[in-house]
């Protein structure tokens, strides 16, 4: 089996704000990544997605290597040719194991290692990416009973199980149990919540941890990563806390308390309502208008829809909430602000940039 890899290189730059003439985008069948040090484009990496299955489909004698690619834009527009493509056999890449290439660099069983590149964070990134990446996580062990997060405590580090099992708990009642593979700790890190349930081991169970702000700083930089925790964000707040979501959603109304900012959003947009949701903060009520499950309009503190939405998600503290069904003829035929995930995505990444400590100017 084989799989796909090529470099882009950057031949026409009209104002983009990211990349410069002559830069290189790498793309595989697993992750696009950009130039060292850049960021991702969001808008390029949709692009390079759609154009990865239409090159898989092709035959490779039939690339065309004078053709020329280009993103839909944002404030600025790049065209970009691929200039080297090549396949490589899954026994080529097979020839060192993980454990081999790393060395003593991460301190953990060679048991565990070689079998990392198969767990769900992991598989998106290229071995390469992949060895750069394991020496900034920490190895752990934890016998049976342990407590690993704390319902109510600041998070501040993800986890992801490599053995053993482990139970989420909210007060007494049991939510989930939890083995290899599965990442802990990324909704408190990602929505800047307070931990919303406590987690402890149920046998010997061995982990891999990281700082939250140097995980921030990888997914920065590797948009394979970024693009992972996007969609287990998504996933995690439609799946976790199910009854308490119906409660909420049956009842229209609640405190923050029970339900943070970024999980009331998600749970209008899942169930796809259409009214408005009303929403007590420190600096006035908050105004978010739902049709069908989108954003259509949002107002706090002055601002408006996209900015207003960040300060919403950026307020630690609050009070009540309340959604009344309906909307006026003119709020029916609005245009939505933004794709929803997205929103709140730069949402939190917002507050991380603002809650981060200020970098030294530049020279």
């Amino acid at each position: 089996m084989s799989t796909f890899k090529s470099i882009f290189q950057i031949v026409e730059n009209k104002k983009c704000p990211l990349y410069a003439l002559d830069d290189r985008l790498e793309l595989t069948d697993k992750a696009l990544l950009p130039p060292q040090d850049k960021a991702v484009c969001l808008i390029l990496a949709r692009e390079m997605t759609e154009l990865l299955f239409a090159l898989l489909s092709q035959d490779k004698d039939g690339y065309d290597p004078e053709k020329l690619f280009s993103c839909s834009g944002c404030s600025g527009l790049i065209k970009f040719r691929m200039n080297f493509n090549k396949a490589a056999s899954s026994e080529e890449e097979a020839a060192s194991s993980l454990s081999e290439i790393l060395g003593t660099q991460v301190n953990m069983p060679r048991r565990l290692v070689d079998g990392l590149e198969h767990i769900g964070l992991f598989q998106a990134l290229e071995k390469e990416n992949l060895v750069r990446i394991l020496p900034c996580f920490t190895y752990k062990k934890f016998t049976p009973g342990a407590e690993i997060f704390r319902k109510g405590e600041e998070g501040g580090f993800v986890v992801i199980i490599l053995s053993g099992k482990v139970v989420v708990l909210d007060g007494d009642e049991r939510i989930a149990v939890l083995g290899r593979g599965e990442v802990l700790g990324e909704m408190s890190l990602l929505t800047s919540q307070a931990v919303c349930a406590t987690v402890k081991t149920l046998d010997s169970t061995e982990v891999l941890c990281i700082n939250g702000q140097e995980l921030k700083n990888l997914m920065n930089r590797n948009p394979s990563l970024y693009i992972y925790f996007l969609h287990l964000l998504a996933d995690r707040l439609t799946k976790s806390n199910a009854v308490r979501l119906q409660e909420v959603a049956y009842a229209m109304s609640g405190t923050l308390a029970e339900m943070p900012q970024v999980e009331l959003f998600q749970l209008f947009h899942m169930n796809g309502k259409t009214g408005v949701l009303t929403i007590e903060l420190p600096a006035g009520e908050a105004r978010i208008s739902f049709r069908e499950g989108c954003i259509i309009n949002a107002s706090y503190a002055g601002e408006k829809n996209q900015e207003a939405i960040y300060r919403i998600i950026a307020e630690r503290k609050g009070g009540r909430f309340k959604f009344s069904v309906g909307l006026s003829p003119q709020e029916m035929k609005a245009a939505e602000i933004g794709e929803f995930m997205k929103l709140l995505m730069d949402g939190i990444r917002r507050v991380d940039e603002e809650n981060s400590p200020d970098e030294e100017e530049e020279d």
